[in-house]
């Protein structure tokens, strides 16, 4: 009864992954897309940003952390101490949003769940 479990616990790991697997490669695909034609000039396209002025999303914690606060500030912007990040939920839409934090999290060697779009629309409602 272990080896028929272990087999189906198995097949259903393959299964998901064979399934996100081609939907997450298309998001990661967009991502870069949006990512490399909104971000790139401040974050650069290794991700790793410019010292003291704009933060390296590269190997970042907060990046790979808890996705509501990344959602948070790509909608509404914020001022730190490295400066502005723009609010860009008057230009992306829910998507493209999810998209780019998915690259992010997933770019240059980070590895962290992917967003839907579903996660930014309800952090948009608050």
């Amino acid at each position: 009864m272990k080896i028929v479990g272990s087999i189906f616990l198995a097949v259903l790991f393959l299964a998901a992954s064979g399934a996100l697997g081609q939907g997450g490669a298309d998001l990661l695909k967009k991502g870069q897309e949006v990512y490399e034609a909104n971000c790139a000039d401040c974050h650069r396209t290794n991700g790793e940003g410019l010292p003291v002025k704009f933060p390296s999303l590269k190997g970042n914690a907060f990046v790979m952390g808890d996705p509501k606060p990344v959602i948070g500030i790509l909608l509404n912007g914020r001022t730190g101490k490295l400066g502005q990040m723009p609010a860009w939920q008057e230009h992306l839409d829910d998507a493209q949003i999810a998209a780019v934090i998915s690259y992010i999290r997933n770019a240059w060697g980070n590895q962290a769940p992917p967003i839907q779009p579903g996660h930014v629309a309800k952090a948009r409602k608050k």
